[in-house]
C-alpha cells in the first residue's frame, strides 16, 4: 500500500460540511481525522461550507458547526472565520469561480452545452437501455458543429453545460481500496452546470479543491462513486488529483445507519451529557484506526504524533458510548485539579452549596477518579457539600448506638491538630478508632453519618479533606449537639 505523499508538498486537507444542522458522530470524525493529519504535517487544516443546497440549510447552522469544532479543540486554520489566502470559503460565494472554470472548458472544447431538456434526455436514455447502449451519451448537442446553431437555442432555451468522457477506464487510487476503474461510458458526459446556471457538486467540489490547493482529500466510502467524476475534472484542468483517503461508515450501535434514534446525537449532545471532549476526540480519531502500541487512551498530542492513515481499516465500525464515557474517565482524571474545578463550578450551585475555588479544587484532586462524565459532579460530588440529613431513620439509629458518640468526638479530637491532607486524614482516623477501643464497623458508619448523611461513600479522609478543616469539625460537632439534644428529649 502506498502512503498518501505528506512530504511532497505542503499537506492541505479539508472538511466541507453543509450547514444543515449540528454535527454527528460520523462527519465530526471526518473532521478530527483531516485535523490531525494536517497537524502530524504542519499543514493546513481547512473548513468550507457547502452552502449550495439552500433549502436544507438551518438558521445558525453555520454557528452549530463552528461550535463543535470549538468544543472539540480542532478549530480550523483557514475557513470563513478565520479567512485564508483562498477566500471565500463558502460555496455559494464562489459562484463566480465556477462559472470562469466552466468556461475555460467550453474554450478548449472539452465541455460543450447541451439544450436538452430533462423529459427529452430520458426518453432517450430509456431508448438506450433498450437498446443495450450507454446511457450517459448523447450525441445531439455533443457533435454539433461549431458553425451551426443547436435548434433548442432558437427556442430560447438555456443550457446546461456539460464535459466530454471518452470511453475507457478511468483509474484513481484510494488509499484503502487501492487502485480502482471504471469506464467512461458508464459515467457519461458529466453535468457541470445546470440551465439555471448553478454548478453540480462534482464540478463545484472539484474547482474547489483545486483552487485551494487540496493535498489530501479525506472523506466517508459514500463520496467514493464521486470520485472518478472529480478525478475526470482534476484532469481537463491539467491538474494532478489529490490523494483520496475514503474512511469506513460510523453505524449505529447494533449495527444500522445512525439516526437520532440510533447513535446519531449531535456532537454537542455528548457536551450537554457531560463527556470531556478530549474523550470524543480519543474516541472518533481511533473508530476505524489504531495506534502502533495498541494505546487507546491517547492524550491529543499523542494522536497526532502517532496518526497513520497506513493503519485505517476498511471495515465499518459501531459507535460504543460506554468506551467513549471509559475514555472520558481516563481524561477527566488526567486534568489539572484547578480546570476540572473551573469546569465544575459551571455545573453546581457553588453560592447555595457555600464553595469556594479551594473547595472546588481540593474535590477535584480525591473524587476525580470517582466521575467518568463531568456532569458526575452533581452525583458524585455535590450530596457532599449539603448539610448532612441525619434525621432518616436510618441515621437516627447510627447515631443513637452508644458507640456513635466516642467515634465521632474521637474523630474530631485526631482531627483537630492533623495535617489537612487525605494521607494523614486517614491515619488519624484510624488512630481514633483504635483510641475510642471501637472496631471499624462501629466506628466509622456515625464519622460517615455525622459529615454526609449517607451511608457509604468516598475514603473518609478524602471527605474530610475535600470539606475542608473548618466544615469538617463543625459537622462533627454539629452531630454530637443534636445527639445530646435528643438524648435529653
Amino acid at each position: 500500500m502506498t502512503s498518501p505523499a505528506a512530504s511532497a508538498a505542503r499537506v492541505r486537507t479539508r472538511f466541507a460540511p453543509s450547514p444543515t444542522g449540528a454535527l454527528h458522530l460520523g462527519n465530526a470524525r471526518t473532521a478530527i481525522l483531516n485535523w490531525l493529519f494536517a497537524r502530524r504535517h504542519g499543514g493546513a487544516f481547512v473548513l468550507r461550507l457547502e452552502d449550495t443546497d439552500t433549502e436544507r440549510a438551518v438558521p445558525g447552522g453555520e454557528g452549530m458547526i463552528y461550535e463543535a469544532l470549538d468544543w472539540l479543540g480542532i478549530a480550523p486554520d483557514e475557513g470563513p472565520r478565520e479567512g485564508g489566502p483562498f477566500p471565500p470559503y463558502r460555496q455559494l460565494a464562489r459562484a463566480e469561480r465556477h462559472g470562469a472554470r466552466a468556461a475555460v472548458l467550453l474554450e478548449s472544447g472539452k465541455a460543450f452545452r447541451c439544450y436538452c431538456r430533462p423529459d427529452e434526455l430520458e426518453a432517450r436514455r430509456q431508448a438506450a437501455i433498450a437498446a443495450g447502449e450507454p446511457t450517459g451519451r448523447d450525441a445531439r448537442c455533443r457533435d454539433l458543429p461549431a458553425d451551426r446553431a443547436h435548434p433548442g437555442e432558437a427556442e430560447g432555451r438555456e443550457a446546461a453545460i456539460r464535459l466530454r468522457v471518452e470511453s475507457g477506464p478511468v483509474e484513481f487510487t484510494d488509499l484503502l481500496k487501492g487502485t480502482l476503474s471504471i469506464d467512461g461510458d458508464d459515467l457519461g458526459d458529466l453535468v457541470l452546470v445546470r440551465s439555471d446556471g448553478r454548478p453540480t457538486y462534482n464540478f463545484a467540489v472539484a474547482v474547489d479543491d483545486i483552487e485551494m490547493e487540496i493535498s489530501h482529500v479525506i472523506r466517508g466510502v459514500g463520496h467514493l462513486s464521486n470520485t472518478p467524476k472529480q478525478v475526470l475534472l482534476y484532469r481537463a484542468f491539467g491538474v494532478r488529483p489529490p490523494e483520496f483517503v475514503h474512511i469506513p461508515t460510523v453505524l449505529a450501535p447494533g449495527g444500522g445507519k445512525l439516526s437520532k434514534r440510533r447513535g446519531a446525537a449531535g456532537i454537542l449532545d455528548y457536551r450537554e451529557r457531560g463527556f470531556h471532549p478530549d474523550a470524543v476526540l480519543n474516541y472518533l480519531s481511533l473508530l476505524s484506526w489504531s495506534a502502533a502500541d495498541g494505546e487507546e487512551f491517547l492524550s491529543r498530542e499523542a494522536l497526532v504524533k502517532s496518526i497513520d492513515l497506513e493503519r485505517l481499516g476498511a471495515a465499518d465500525t459501531e459507535v460504543d458510548e460506554e468506551k467513549m464515557a471509559w475514555l472520558s474517565g481516563r481524561h477527566l482524571r488526567a486534568e489539572p485539579a484547578e480546570r476540572l474545578a473551573r469546569d465544575w463550578a459551571t455545573r453546581l450551585d457553588a453560592e447555595e452549596l457555600g464553595l469556594n475555588d479551594a473547595d472546588l479544587r481540593r474535590a477535584a484532586e480525591v473524587f476525580a477518579k470517582r466521575t467518568r462524565l463531568l456532569s458526575d459532579v452533581t452525583s458524585e460530588v455535590e450530596p457532599i457539600y449539603r448539610a448532612p440529613e441525619t434525621g432518616g431513620s436510618a441515621a437516627r439509629e447510627l447515631l443513637s448506638v452508644p458507640a456513635a458518640r466516642p467515634a465521632i468526638h474521637f474523630a474530631r479530637a485526631a482531627w483537630a491538630d492533623t495535617d489537612w491532607r487525605p494521607e494523614p486524614l486517614a491515619r488519624a482516623l484510624r488512630g481514633a478508632m483504635g483510641d475510642a477501643g471501637l472496631a471499624g464497623r462501629a466506628f466509622f458508619p456515625p464519622v460517615r453519618i455525622a459529615l454526609t448523611g449517607q451511608l457509604h461513600g468516598p475514603d473518609l479522609g478524602e471527605v474530610a479533606y475535600a470539606l475542608g478543616r473548618e466544615r469538617t469539625l463543625a459537622r462533627l460537632a454539629g452531630a454530637m449537639e443534636a445527639m445530646e439534644e435528643e438524648r435529653s428529649v
